[in-house]
């Protein structure tokens, strides 16, 4: 009994630990149902009903596999006084560097936004996309098995706040 409990205080202690370490997951769950935000999540499922119907418009850009698109927003208007989120801080510089390769970072005078990729093989797995500002303020969380040029056309063609600046992969292709 003594045994069963100590194998089962490990499994959670290392549960906790892991889960600490997944910054991105973590800003999804501060922010979750907090006024102010939005938080969008799609399933590979759904996703792939959204390509289905896509083919029978004869439009066949992205025949990517993804796995789940996770989107955290901050309303442009909203006046509750919280500040904007600080991705940088609270994603960004918590992401492990030896994972993550960044793609693209474009720095304006009212907005920065950071193009992160995990990749196996040259075929993406994760693609993260912040996007930080006074007006913009933005998470994207994209998993599966994509190709940086799919995502590109993607952002070209998805009306989804902030995945318009997928359409600067274009260049990097």
């Amino acid at each position: 009994m003594k045994k069963g409990m100590i194998i089962l205080a490990m499994v959670c202690f290392a549960g906790a630990v892991f889960a600490q370490n997944d910054p991105i997951s973590a800003a999804f769950e501060k922010y979750n149902g907090k006024e102010g935000f939005t938080v969008v999540m799609l399933s590979g499922d759904m996703l792939n009903m959204f390509t289905r119907a896509a083919e029978e418009k004869h439009d066949t850009v992205f025949r990517s596999k993804i796995t789940s698109l996770r989107i955290l927003v901050r309303e442009k208007d909203h006046s509750s006084g919280t500040a904007a989120p600080d991705f940088k801080a609270e994603v960004y510089d918590k992401l492990d560097r030896k994972v993550y390769k960044e793609m693209m970072t474009v720095k304006q005078s009212d907005q920065n936004v950071v193009i992160l990729v995990k990749e196996n093989g040259g075929r993406i797995n994760e693609l993260l996309l912040m996007v930080s500002g006074k007006d913009d303020n933005v998470l994207i969380q994209a998993t599966g098995d994509m190709l940086l040029s799919e995502m590109a056309d993607l952002g070209g063609k998805c009306q989804i706040k902030g995945f318009d600046q997928m359409k600067m992969l274009e260049k990097a292709k």
